[in-house]
């Protein structure tokens, strides 16, 4: 597991200003890199080493991202995000249910950061909940259907979408697109996970806490099926329970 600060040379104008175009969207242009997670799985955790729920014992090959480093990890993306938006009130779409958990612990540091931070004149961020159906098993599927409250208020608002993990990028580049009628200022994208998956469509988070292997990872309220959101560990799912829980 290494970590590279390398941004890319191009920057866009800061989501609250000027010159901010949709172009950038899915780009992560000017992004931090995120923490890279090797593809051997014999540098991951060991499931002796965790508490882990006795009806996933059998389930699971390896831990990938332990809670504890989860969490260090989100309070630095929350740092970065409030250094880039400086003092604005950021719109928060949480993409339920599965960002549910990143959600709430970033919400918890921005609001820490916030209350230390003496300059700050406006609230930190209002929250927005989406539900997103285009998963059916392992499968993304084409159809994109969006349940959510009024979007309208999201007009010349600076938007932050916040997902769990960028897997192929298509649901979040058909997101995007459809955010863009209500007319934000700007959309970005804040997400726990990206995968290098060879389905990928090139979509890029602009805060990415990891950037992980093409295995099937559950855990943190990720979920497969809507089983093992309740494992607090990011792990790696077996060949067998991919069948077992299969729907």
């Amino acid at each position: 597991m290494s970590n590279s600060t390398a941004t890319s040379e191009e920057k866009p104008s800061d989501g609250s200003k000027a010159g901010y175009s949709y172009e950038y969207v899915g780009r992560g242009i000017g992004r931090k890199e995120p923490v890279f997670v090797k593809d051997n799985e014999e540098e991951m955790y060991h499931l002796e080493h965790f508490l882990i729920p006795p009806h996933y014992q059998n389930d699971l090959k390896r831990i990938m991202l332990p809670k504890g480093l989860i969490l260090d990890r989100t309070e630095k993306l929350a740092m970065d995000i409030r250094q880039v938006y400086g003092d604005t009130e950021l719109h928060l779409l949480c993409i339920l249910k599965g960002s549910r958990g990143f959600f709430s612990e970033l919400v918890g540091y921005l609001n820490r950061i916030h209350r230390y931070t003496t300059n700050m004149h406006h609230a930190p961020y209002q929250e927005h909940y989406v539900t997103i159906k285009s998963y059916h098993n392992t499968e993304s599927m084409g159809k994109l259907n969006v349940m959510a409250d009024d979007l309208a208020v999201l007009k010349d608002q600076d938007v932050l979408i916040v997902e769990d993990i960028i897997d192929t990028g298509n649901t979040l580049t058909k997101f995007s697109k459809y955010l863009e009628a209500f007319g934000p200022k700007s959309i970005r994208v804040a997400t726990l996970v990206e995968k290098r998956s060879s389905k990928a469509c090139g979509f890029k988070g602009d805060f990415v806490g990891f950037s992980v292997p093409d295995d099937f990872i559950v855990g943190f309220c990720l979920d497969y099926n809507e089983h093992f959101r309740d494992l607090e560990h990011v792990a790696v799912l077996s060949d067998e329970a991919i069948r077992k829980y299969a729907k």
